[in-house]
């Protein structure tokens, strides 16, 4: 854990580069992540922003800024092609005759979510999918049709940012282009940081609280110069994430569920669907289990000039921006100063943070879990050190694959100054203090803040899937995207085993010491009698990342048991190594496999 530090005095910063401003070293810890190229898109999709899965199928689907959703599919001796799913782009066009805004930068498709229920035709999330985009702005923006929502407004900017819903055909086998329904628009004041990533907690399930709920992200909207506190505003949904019931109930287009923060205010002023605010772009979140069973978001907010931000989003709480930046105070001129907005130096926290870091509802600003500034490795000072700084943040690894990596939170620069990968210990992350308390004695200052330290990762890169040749291993992402910005996204696969996208070359790499060994149910790195009680005793469970389903398939059966038999005896290794394969017990599994007959005819399913 790293208690927050300075080297510096409270006074103002000029924006210089010569201020380190955490005095954070940075060091490899030996870890590495190994990678290798798993599939790529095909000529003119490259921009690729996400990758998810579909409730009822083990297939990866890769959405496009240019507006395409692909799936990927296997076709044996690990070959894979990426066919094409759905054309979102042509849908929207033929739904609504307008287009698609523009597919470069930060426009187009943004993302997509399948509704956890869109496999069972007997609930009402059947087939529901919803992306988030940028649409051209209407030429009757004020028709009832269109529910634009919050109060934000728009400058020069001639799109909108628009959450929709579509509807999967299943007899058609396609998503049907007349189920297009628009759930609401946005204003955005500027080209920049627009709406972002919508996703369901894949780990809810019926009952939960918060299972068939879709979170949402959307940025500031504010360009460099974030003239607009609008990330401090209730009332719009610049900077914040939401949280909603999109399906349709009754004549409203969505619900708010009713343990949302804000669900109960009286100010007519304050979105109900905010869940959290006070983030520049926050383009990438993640749901994380804990060993109780709670799950955590973990988002990554891009900084501004000083800080990128790992942020544990707790309901209601406000992160800051554009009031502070990481734990400092970021400082813009206000009117009537000809550079209104413009950064002009950041200070350190006050001594009386504890009571004066608070915003016009008298919430206390909630401050970063993990951070780094833009001043450290690689970034020579002087240069162009406030851009090219961006975080891409991914998931806690936690499927008993590599010992090194387990329980880690990884994270990387994936803009142009430097491809650097780091790793937070999950634990750390959630016994960070990320708030002060003017009533507590012992946490009034900033001094009691505390962040996760942060520390590098190789990379090891299979450049050529040539086993004969041995493995390029590099200090950044960069070098295997094979330099510049590498514009990286993670994803987490149905194992548990970690994904890495560029934005810049269309692939999708495989982190392969994350792919856990295949039936070590109880992931202790060898496959044995043990996880066959373990098998045993999940017989029959469906759902998202069972322990026993070896195969990914939602459903703990009679394929799971063959894995482990397939897998018996052998334990885990590094890539690059062979896995130990001793002789099996002969008699003990001989003897296992007369108890799984018994099973199956108790189950009815032999």
């Amino acid at each position: 854990m790293a208690l927050l530090t300075s080297p510096f005095a409270a006074t103002s910063r000029a924006p210089a580069a010569a201020f380190d401003l955490l005095g954070d070293a940075l060091p490899f810890s030996g870890a590495t992540l190994h990678v290798e190229p798993y599939a790529a898109m095909p000529a003119g999709f490259d921009k690729i922003i996400g990758m998810t899965y579909r409730p009822d199928d083990s297939r990866m689907y890769v959405t496009t800024n240019q507006g395409t959703v692909f799936a990927i599919d296997e076709l044996g001796s690990g070959e894979r092609e990426a066919t094409p799913w759905f054309d979102a782009r042509a849908a929207v066009l033929a739904a609504t005759g307008r287009s698609m805004n523009d597919v470069t930068s930060q426009r187009g498709l943004q993302s997509v979510a399948f509704h956890p229920e869109f496999g069972d035709a007997s609930a009402p999330g059947y087939g529901k999918l919803y992306t988030t985009m940028l649409e051209d702005r209407p030429d009757n923006p004020g028709a009832s049709e269109f529910k634009y929502l919050g109060n934000s407004t728009h400058s020069y900017v001639t799109a909108d940012g628009v959450l929709a819903e579509w509807t999967y055909d299943f007899g058609a086998g396609g998503v049907a282009t007349n189920s297009y329904r628009e759930l609401f628009r946005v204003n955005m004041p500027n080209y920049d940081h627009p709406i972002k990533m919508a996703s369901f907690n894949p780990h809810a399930t019926p009952g939960d609280e918060d299972y068939g709920l879709l979170y949402m992200t959307h940025g500031d909207s504010n360009n460099q110069d974030s003239r607009n506190d609008d990330p401090q505003d209730r009332g719009d949904l610049m900077g914040k994430m939401i949280r909603i019931n999109p399906l349709e109930s009754g004549t409203d287009r969505y619900t708010i569920p009713p343990t949302n923060p804000f669900a109960e205010s009286q100010d007519p002023d304050v979105l109900k669907e905010v869940y959290a605010y006070g983030f520049r772009n926050p383009h990438t979140f993640s749901f994380n289990p804990d060993d109780q069973g709670n799950t955590h978001i973990l988002v990554g907010d891009i900084g501004r000039d000083n800080i990128e931000e790992v942020n544990l989003v707790q309901p209601g709480r406000n992160y800051g921006w554009t009031k502070r930046e990481g734990t400092f105070v970021h400082h813009q001129h206000t009117e009537p100063h000809p550079d209104t907005g413009y950064y002009y130096g950041v200070d350190d926290l006050p001594a009386d943070e504890a009571t004066v870091g608070v915003d016009e509802y008298g919430e206390r600003y909630t401050y970063p879990v993990a951070q780094w500034d833009h001043n450290g490795v690689n970034v020579e000072l002087g240069a162009d050190w406030w851009t090219g700084n961006a975080i891409s943040s991914s998931f806690v690894i936690q499927n008993g694959s590599d010992p090194a990596l387990d329980n880690q939170f990884i994270h990387l620069n994936f803009a142009n100054n430097h491809g650097d990968v780091y790793h937070n210990d999950f634990d750390d992350i959630l016994g960070a203090v990320t708030q002060l308390d003017p009533n507590d004695p012992s946490r009034d200052e900033p001094a009691e803040l505390t962040q996760a330290e942060n520390l590098r990762l190789r990379v090891s890169y299979d450049h050529d899937n040539d086993p004969e040749t041995p493995p390029v291993l590099t200090e950044s992402f960069h070098e295997v995207v094979g330099g510049g910005r590498n514009d990286a996204r993670f994803a987490e696969g149905l194992l548990g085993e970690m994904y890495i996208s560029s934005k810049e070359n269309g692939v999708i790499y495989l982190v392969t010491n994350t792919v856990p060994l295949a039936g070590d149910y109880n992931q202790d790195l060898v496959v044995d009698a043990a996880d066959f009680t373990v098998w045993r005793d999940a017989y029959g469970q469906q759902g998202y990342r069972l322990n026993a389903d070896g195969n990914g398939d939602r459903v703990v059966d009679e394929l799971d048991y063959d894995l482990w038999v397939a897998n018996f005896g052998k334990t885990w290794s590094s890539p690059g190594s062979s896995a130990s394969v001793p002789e099996p017990a002969g008699v003990a599994l001989l003897g296992i496999v007369a108890v799984v007959g018994a099973v199956r005819r108790r189950s009815g399913r032999a």
